[in-house]
């Protein structure tokens, strides 16, 4: 295995780790926001904390307005947040709880290799060369498994246009 890949393997299984133990803290955000949440709850008025920041009050306004719409910056969080003897967290981590990056990867390989895979099976079933839905599974899963394998980025090629024409280990050319 290249050293790459080692890396690559070894960073994954680190973030990993550190996935897990956030993900745990999946709670929704407080519809007002954090900073109003906590500013509210400390007893802290808007102007108590703009100055602890050292902002103009209209600057904290606009800050708890915009952070449930997802507007704001981070290190603006972070300042409002250390004004209030708090730290940001920050992480992010598979949509569905349980999924690991290996998931994702397999995922995104089969969703991959399906779509390299669907023109070939058209094809064939035009020139009465059809084959059986069972067989076309377990290329895809082949498929798949060749692109996880070979550590490559082009998994995640959107149309996966890049990989058509290309020849993958073991295979023939894949035409359009």
């Amino acid at each position: 295995m290249k050293t790459n890949k080692k890396r690559t393997k070894m960073q994954r299984r680190i973030i990993q780790q550190k996935i897990d133990r956030v993900s745990k803290l999946d709670e929704p955000s407080p519809s007002s926001g954090w900073i109003k949440a906590i500013r509210g709850s400390l007893g802290l008025t808007v102007r108590q904390l703009a100055e602890r920041v050292g902002v103009a009050h209209g600057s904290i306004m606009q800050l708890e307005n915009r952070e449930p719409e997802l507007k704001v910056k981070l290190d603006s969080l972070e300042r409002a947040a250390r004004a209030m003897n708090c730290k940001v967290v920050y992480a992010i981590v598979p949509l569905k709880q349980g999924t690991t990056l290996e998931d994702i990867i397999e995922n995104e390989a089969r969703r991959t290799a399906m779509h390299i895979l669907k023109d070939v099976a058209h094809s064939m079933s035009l020139e009465k060369q059809a084959t059986s839905e069972k067989e076309i599974q377990a290329e895809i899963e082949r498929v798949a498994r060749e692109l996880v394998e070979s550590s490559s980025s082009k998994i995640w090629d959107l149309k996966s246009d890049k990989l058509v024409g290309k020849k993958l280990k073991g295979r023939k050319r894949v035409q359009n």
